[in-house]
């Protein structure tokens, strides 16, 4: 009988309780929430936020350790803090992204259907706060002392910010997830003044049309950016890689 239903039931998955710190933990580093060189909280203190043991937080920070995300100082001013991804990602992720590639073609198709939708609602609900913090998010990425670190932060924060004033918490949920999986490519982009133009140039139209409260203009620039940077993450990683592969 059950082998005659019209669809297919996925299999029970069981997920440890570190497994799910971790994620949560690796989203925070990876979306910039908590920055480099920011110290966490105690093993005591993650303990009472998440509601679980001491050696189950031990073991999800482990995790994280070995990924190259966080680091544990000893001394007086010792603790467990992060470390910069744009300056750690070439540990783990070239060789992972070009053997994802598909995987990471299907976030980006994912990517082109939601975030412009979120830009689209986002001109009609953004509100002058919004407006005036993805200003000061450009601008700050355009300031000399502007790291790289710093400028992939703002980058984040400029996306997530939009998705968050379209005023729907389940695409807001969906960019989160998107820039998550993207974000470990995007990191290992070059960052230099050309770089930092084009950035300011397409996020200033973006955030003109948005200014304007104009949805399908604000639509259209999100969808624009969105190809640009899944044709340059391509041109940097996967076409590069397989040329020097043929040249050899």
């Amino acid at each position: 009988m059950l082998n005659q239903l019209p669809f297919q039931f996925e299999k029970v998955s069981s997920i440890k309780v570190s497994e799910f710190i971790r994620e949560q933990l690796e989203e925070a580093i990876i979306l910039k929430e908590i920055m480099s060189e920011e110290q966490l909280p105690s093993e005591r203190e993650l303990a009472e936020i998440f509601n679980a043991s001491r050696i189950t937080v031990r073991e999800a920070l482990a995790v994280l350790e070995a990924k190259g995300l966080i680091e544990k100082r000893v001394g007086a001013k010792g603790g467990t803090f992060v470390l910069p991804i744009t300056g750690n990602a070439h540990r783990r992720t070239i060789a992972e992204i070009k053997r994802d590639w598909e995987h990471m073609l299907q976030v980006f198709e994912y990517r082109t259907i939601v975030e412009p939708e979120g830009a689209f609602l986002a001109a009609e609900r953004i509100t002058a706060g919004d407006l005036q913090q993805l200003e000061d998010y450009i601008q700050q990425s355009i300031e000399p002392d502007c790291t790289r670190e710093w400028f992939r932060a703002l980058d984040v924060k400029f996306h997530l910010t939009i998705a968050k004033a379209s005023g729907n918490s389940y695409l807001e949920s969906a960019v989160r997830q998107i820039r998550t999986q993207i974000n470990p490519a995007l990191d290992l982009m070059p960052y230099n003044e050309q770089i930092r133009s084009i950035n300011y140039g397409v996020h200033s139209e973006i955030l003109e049309a948005l200014k304007a409260h104009d949805p399908e203009r604000s639509r259209e620039r999100m969808k624009n950016h969105i190809k640009f940077s899944a044709e340059a993450i391509y041109a940097r990683l996967i076409a590069k890689e397989s040329q020097e592969g043929e040249e050899h």
